[in-house]
């Protein structure tokens, strides 16, 4: 039994079914909880990124849950590296209980801490709460439908307990923490998560997903994975018996995890060898319209434009965007996933680059180069262009045809369309070598 133990809270902002937070208390007689706002990610964020408000209710939230249980949360602010000496001096701190990071950053923090424990006698545990299996668990491979129907299988082998804290002990007088700011993220809060988990359904999630106007077709539940709010187990126990479809976005999350797990030297290079020598255009005038969200496309620039507002996009229109950008302007997908670090709330490191290397057809997918026709996708799947409207309300006075169709019908609002999406996707086998694939 410790005496005294740090729980240092990153990503996992909740008690409920926080397994290593109960281990903690099952072996320590007082619990310090921290939360640091890490000024080497700070620094990253630009000073009035709203993302900021999202995480201060979290953690507003956490704090309430920590104090119903006779516990606290204390925030500073700072380096984690400074200000850990610091604690464990002052306090006597004889054990530090997290989380794993599976970022390159948290990675590296999270080794300079565990060599400074080790110098002092301190003991570091660490643990693997963010995925439900951890790499090392399942032998890994490289395209989903073989590792999904591992991970589903060994599912059905083991029994997830949900674990629930009641009491939290902590005798600690703080005075350097920092106030919480008692602010929200305008599109993104606590009441968004109540509202899916109670309105949203979770059995009609296949047939809606793919439609960006239907308010409640998606969970919109990603920013709280993200910041582990709700826990992966806790998400697949609630909808395994009601949409395998569903239950499927969660084991995506995970292969990616376990991709980079297994596959750590290709972050930042296109998996396929073969496509590591694509000569992208990377013309910097195309990028900043894509980025302006004037690329005269009505349903790429309403995606960006809800980018930019919300910090979310749509699923489909994701895969309609990265499309457009790497096949049809061939702009190198590693551009686009800095520009979407830049405003995903849900971002997360490991799923962002894997998810745009698979967008840009540079992963091993078996279907060798995916393309997503800007007007054929607009015409399936937001038909009376509720969705293009909410975002460009200028274009309310066309009709869907029109909207669709800018080339077509010529708006006489709208631009013409920075490129030409056939011209373009006949470059884009070329450049790919496709046409002329050994």
């Amino acid at each position: 039994m410790f005496k005294k133990s740090i729980f240092w809270f990153r990503q996992d902002l909740r008690t409920f079914d926080n397994i290593w937070l109960f281990n903690a208390v099952q072996k320590s007689e007082n619990i310090l909880p921290i939360f640091i706002i890490d000024e080497n990610l700070q620094n990253e964020f630009w000073k009035e990124d709203k993302r900021f408000l999202f995480l201060y209710e979290l953690l507003t939230d956490l704090k309430r849950e920590l104090q119903e249980k006779g516990s606290d949360l204390y925030v500073f602010q700072g380096v984690p590296e400074i200000i850990f000496p610091e604690l464990i001096k002052k306090h006597d701190i004889d054990s530090v209980f997290l989380n794993n990071s599976y970022s390159s950053y948290g990675k590296n923090r999270d080794s300079n801490i565990l060599n400074f424990c080790n110098s002092q006698n301190i003991q570091l545990f660490n643990y693997n709460d963010f995925l439900i299996f951890p790499p090392e668990k399942i032998p890994y491979r490289k395209v989903f439908t073989p590792f999904y129907k591992i991970w589903r299988r060994e599912l059905d082998y083991i029994e997830l307990d949900l674990l629930k804290i009641e009491k939290i002990n902590t005798e600690y007088s703080i005075s350097n923490n920092i106030e919480i700011p008692n602010q929200k993220h305008p599109y993104f809060t606590l009441d968004t998560i109540k509202k899916s988990l109670s309105e949203f359904n979770f059995d009609t999630y296949e047939d809606f997903k793919d439609f960006p106007a239907i308010e409640l077709g998606t969970s919109k539940l990603s920013p709280y994975l993200r910041f582990w709010k709700i826990s992966p187990r806790w998400l697949f126990l609630r909808t395994r018996d009601h949409n395998e479809t569903f239950v499927k976005e969660i084991a995506w999350r995970e292969f990616w995890h376990h991709v980079r797990y297994n596959f750590p030297e290709v972050d930042y290079l296109e998996f396929q060898e073969k496509r590591r020598n694509i000569d992208w255009i990377n013309k910097k005038e195309d990028f900043e319209k894509f980025c302006n969200a004037e690329t005269w496309y009505p349903i790429i620039d309403a995606a960006i434009i809800q980018l930019k507002e919300t910090n979310f996009m749509h699923g489909r229109v994701r895969m309609v965007v990265a499309s457009f950008l790497t096949k049809n302007l061939l702009i190198d997908w590693k551009m686009w996933e800095k520009f979407f670090k830049k405003y995903l709330l849900d971002y997360d490191e490991t799923i962002n680059i894997w998810n745009w290397q698979w967008s840009a057809s540079v992963w091993p997918d078996p279907k060798p180069l995916r393309v997503f026709n800007p007007i054929l996708q607009s015409q399936k799947f937001d038909k009376n262009s509720e969705y293009v409207k909410k975002y460009i309300p200028e274009l309310d006075r066309f009709s869907p045809q029109e909207i669709h169709d800018p080339i077509k019908y010529s708006l006489d609002w709208y631009f013409p369309p920075m490129i030409d999406q056939k011209s373009s996707w006949k470059r884009a086998r070329i450049y790919y070598k496709w046409e002329n694939r050994e």
